[in-house]
């Protein structure tokens, strides 16, 4: 009875904001089967999480990271982890909900979003983690980001696609001008096994005859809840370790 008389409240809250003009996109879907799950207390904690993150993605898909109050990808990413950390049925919400597309749009490059829909089984670096799919998860996009150089953010992004494809792009100075600008570059990339399936990897870039060599892991966040942060440690020179989540707007 209890469940029935929270259901209909949130059907009667969503037919409100409809008949009061609500686009489908204001209104968040519920998951039956997460209540069924976790229980109406960590639901509800879990659901206030998901709606922050949703409502944040969509301020920051139309008025730009710097323009938005919540709007950077590690503010996102920690309010979807803090929801599938608390109840991990959101996992299923974010990866297919029709709802939760800002999510999905606004952390696209992050490997930490495919951490967060379960397509990549890990979230922390455990014995239990699992790096199976990696390769396919590359292909569909993903990009890693030096930390920032002060006003002029990041020196060095890769942006990682299918083929075997990536972009190199980093700071340049010009010792004639003085001046400093971002630089793009085409580059390939190729992605080894350290063992199974399971066990993390080592991706290696190329670019301009150059080649770089990273180890593939992650990061605990600094709280709990929050976030993975996925890396690519260089072994050797030629590069800065490169993060899944980026500062943003630091200047």
């Amino acid at each position: 009875m209890k469940r029935f008389l929270f259901f209909l409240a949130v059907a009667s809250t969503a037919l409100a904001c409809a008949s009061n003009g609500a686009s489908p996109d204001e209104i968040v879907d519920t998951s039956d089967e997460a209540l069924t799950s976790c229980g109406p207390a960590r639901y509800a904690d879990a659901l206030a999480h998901y709606k922050n993150a949703v409502a944040w993605s969509k301020d920051r898909l139309a008025h730009g990271v710097c323009r938005s109050e919540n709007g950077f990808l590690w503010a996102i990413a920690d309010e979807a982890s803090r929801a599938v950390m608390t109840c991990g049925d959101f996992r299923r919400v974010i990866r297919t909900s029709p709802w939760a597309w800002p999510v999905r749009e606004a952390l696209a490059p992050s490997l930490t979003l495919r951490s967060l829909t379960g397509e990549l089984l890990v979230i922390k670096d455990s014995p239990w983690q699992s790096w199976t799919g990696t390769e396919r998860l590359f292909e569909r996009g993903t990009t890693f980001w030096a930390r920032a150089a002060g006003a002029y953010g990041s020196p060095v992004r890769i942006d990682f696609r299918d083929d075997g494809d990536a972009t190199w792009g980093e700071l340049v100075y010009d010792e004639a001008t003085g001046d400093i600008s971002w630089r793009e570059v085409g580059a390939h990339y190729t992605i080894a096994m350290t063992g199974t399936a399971v066990k993390p990897r080592t991706v290696t870039v190329v670019h301009e005859g150059k080649s770089v060599s990273f180890t593939l892991g992650v990061d605990d966040p600094a709280e709990y809840q929050a976030a993975p942060i996925f890396v690519l440690e260089p072994i050797g020179a030629g590069a800065p370790k490169l993060y899944s989540l980026v500062s943003e707007c630091d200047a």
